[in-house]
């Protein structure tokens, strides 16, 4: 499930985490990952047949116009520039919503002008809520399977903000 430290280092309450999504939009939520998607999920890196079989077992939801999965492992040749390009800080005109598969990251949020990490494991559903800054950084596995839901026709467009890392 995923966890809450605010800069200081303290782990967010579960009314704390309540209060964000109250306040400013974050939603939190765990949706299990389906057993029957292991063993592709198991595998390192997935082909476009492999991505397209899993992208059509798993439930779509009409609230999004369209979707994609995201894979980043060691093994993948682009990895770390991929992975360095979700650290900037940025917005985005529309919700980004993920829903992590496999493997882990942190979502650093800025919410009343402090950082606070957002850590998320397989199973978290998350939506960082369109005009919020936020950047997306790896665990040291370096490998994450998400479900990229897109909330509008204005694709992936990000707006980076310049915040140091």
């Amino acid at each position: 499930m995923a966890t809450l430290i605010f800069e200081d280092g303290r782990q967010a309450t579960a009314e704390e985490i309540a209060g964000l999504a109250k306040t400013h939009r974050i939603k939190v939520e765990h949706r299990p990952v389906p057993a029957t998607l292991a063993p592709s999920l198991a595998r390192d890196l997935l082909d476009d047949a492999t991505i397209a079989q899993l992208l059509n077992e798993i439930a779509s939801d009409d609230r999004y116009p369209s979707r994609d999965l995201i894979v980043l492992h060691p093994t993948r040749p682009d990895n770390e520039q991929l992975a360095s390009k979700f650290e900037n800080w940025h917005r985005h005109p529309g919700d980004e919503i993920r829903h992590i598969l496999d493997g882990g990251g942190v979502f650093g949020v800025i919410v009343d002008g402090k950082r606070a990490d957002l850590h998320v494991e397989p199973g978290d559903f998350i939506v960082v809520p369109a005009g919020l800054e936020h950047n997306f950084r790896l665990t040291s596995e370096r490998r994450l399977k998400a479900l990229r839901y897109l909330s509008g026709s204005y694709g992936w467009l990000a707006e980076f903000t310049g915040r140091a890392a």
